[in-house]
């Protein structure tokens, strides 16, 4: 029999079925985070109706969140510039933060055409542009998800501890352990993960962009990764920050310190797997369930304030990164403009 008459044993499932499969998955999880919510809403109506939220600590975390992303950037520039290019920081930042606004777009792929297409107007190749800043993303989600498990320890209930066998009872009383340990880890393994993270990120741009005729693919140099993820530490730092700003305008007793490491894990934790759930845009009702659900086991924010931070870190955010765009875009335009004329006048500069 020819190759011709050959009749394959099972037919690949066609674009509509697999977008099928993705509204349902998608719908499946706001039902539940849904559904989550209204038995709250049921059980802690009076609870509900007393929270106080304070505008002034909502406005600290959208600050904190926008800076928070800040080594992003700067890593996606050192990329770039590694990779043959010369952005300068500015169109960088505005390309980043409108990018941003892409995520909320099905796919997840909108979030590099954005960025790609706004770098190109600064000379920076697209397929340079799209493939540092689907490295980028592959990078800082996979810190976030590793500094999520090194922060399992301080996620576990401590009254609910004795449940629990006692080889994780001897880890838990050692909580520093655990952090060492994985981040040790994941240092001795960066030359490995950073081609791992290489190949991914031509696979995603080489579907959906020009990115064939990348130069230089192999000139991200190791160091700047290792660099990098010490940036990307900080940058979840301050994310954790961010919520638990967020859980402070919703009490009186501040900002509790003691928390940052749980705050850190519930974001961190959000937003890498909400960025692996390719079926939620931005990680819609992953994201919130996840923190509402980690935040729920502490004594001192309770399952009524960890889903109302739920609600509001993904309100605040959403504002912060929309108004961080609409500067950068229209406010600095010009000024971006200006300031990439003068460098490629005076490459120097950089």
């Amino acid at each position: 029999m020819s190759d011709s008459q050959a009749t394959p044993s099972s037919k690949p499932v066609p674009a509509w079925g697999w977008k099928l499969i993705k509204w349902a998955l998608l719908v499946s999880v706001l039902y539940y985070v849904g559904r989550q919510g209204y038995q709250l809403y049921q059980e802690q109506r009076e609870a509900l109706t007393d929270i106080q939220i304070k505008p002034m600590w909502l406005i600290l975390s959208g600050v904190c969140s926008v800076v928070a992303w800040l080594p992003s950037v700067w890593f996606w520039q050192r990329m770039m510039i590694e990779s043959g290019d010369s952005p300068g920081f500015l169109p960088t930042a505005r390309a980043y933060y409108c990018g941003h606004l892409g995520k909320y777009i099905p796919g997840k792929i909108s979030v590099l055409l954005i960025r790609a297409t706004l770098m190109k107007e600064f000379g920076v190749r697209v397929s340079v542009a799209a493939l540092t800043a689907a490295y980028e993303t592959l990078a800082v989600m996979g810190v976030g998800l590793v500094l999520f498990l090194a922060l399992v320890p301080y996620v576990i209930n401590v009254d609910q501890l004795a449940e629990w066998p006692a080889w994780i009872q001897s880890i838990q009383s050692r909580p520093v352990l655990v952090p060492t340990l994985i981040l040790f880890v994941l240092f001795i393994s960066l030359p490995f993960l950073s081609r791992l993270i290489n190949l991914f990120s031509q696979k995603i741009t080489k579907s959906d962009l020009d990115a064939s005729k990348v130069e230089n693919q192999s000139s991200i140099s190791i160091q700047l990764l290792y660099v990098g993820v010490i940036a990307f530490l900080i940058s979840w730092v301050l994310h954790g920050l961010s919520l638990g700003l967020i859980i402070a305008s919703l009490g009186n007793s501040g900002l509790d310190w003691q928390e940052w490491p749980l705050w850190t894990a519930a974001i961190s934790a959000a937003f890498a797997l909400g960025f692996a759930a390719l079926f939620a845009p931005a990680g819609l009702g992953v994201r919130e369930g996840l923190i509402a659900l980690i935040l729920a086991g502490s004594p001192t924010i309770g399952p009524v304030n960890a889903f109302v931070a739920a609600l509001l870190i993904r309100i605040v955010s959403f504002v912060s990164e929309l108004l961080t765009a609409f500067v950068l875009y229209y406010c600095f335009s010009n000024r971006v403009q200006i300031n990439h004329n003068s460098t490629q006048k005076n490459p120097e500069t950089l």
